[in-house]
């Protein structure tokens, strides 16, 4: 999934939307849940909504949020980044999709390793070490670039 470097400010890039089975939370809605995804990287209106949301009630919006961590220096990443790790399981194949070779917004991959991924239990962790191990022992030229693999060296090194 190629995605343009410049990214404007305010827009994020997209990921496709995750559909949420009806028979599980049958009073819970893909268009009611969108809304409470920030709007803006100032928008954290919604976020003790979100803070109480199971992770089955939350996971069709999670590639949504994941796309306000693109830029860590946006005021809502803050919010987002806990809000995410509250959500670790669902969010660790997000993440390995992200961190992927063929993902080229390094500065994403930055922030998920950087930010999100110290966040998570050592458990989510081990889940993501072959990738984050793909990452140091043979990064892209993009997530060399972008240090990438010296902060995935870090939180490996830390986990021990």
């Amino acid at each position: 999934m190629n995605q343009p470097v410049n990214q404007p400010v305010n827009q994020p890039v997209q990921l496709p939307d995750r559909q949420l089975p009806d028979r599980q939370f049958p009073d819970l809605h893909l268009p009611d849940l969108k809304r409470l995804v920030p709007r803006d990287k100032h928008d954290d209106s919604h976020m003790e909504q979100l803070l109480q949301l199971a992770t089955p009630e939350i996971e069709p919006i999670l590639p949504a949020l994941l796309e306000w961590i693109q830029d860590c220096n946006w005021p809502i990443a803050a919010k987002v980044v806990p809000l995410l790790a509250q959500h670790e399981t669902a969010v660790v194949p997000l993440a390995q999709s992200l961190l992927a070779p063929e993902h080229t917004d390094d500065g994403w991959k930055y922030w998920i390793v950087s930010a999100l991924l110290p966040k998570f239990s050592g458990t989510a962790i081990q889940q993501l070490r072959p990738t984050l191990e793909r990452i140091i022992m043979a990064p892209t030229p993009g997530e060399s670039l972008e240090e990438v693999d010296q902060v995935a060296m870090e939180l490996l090194t830390e986990q021990h």
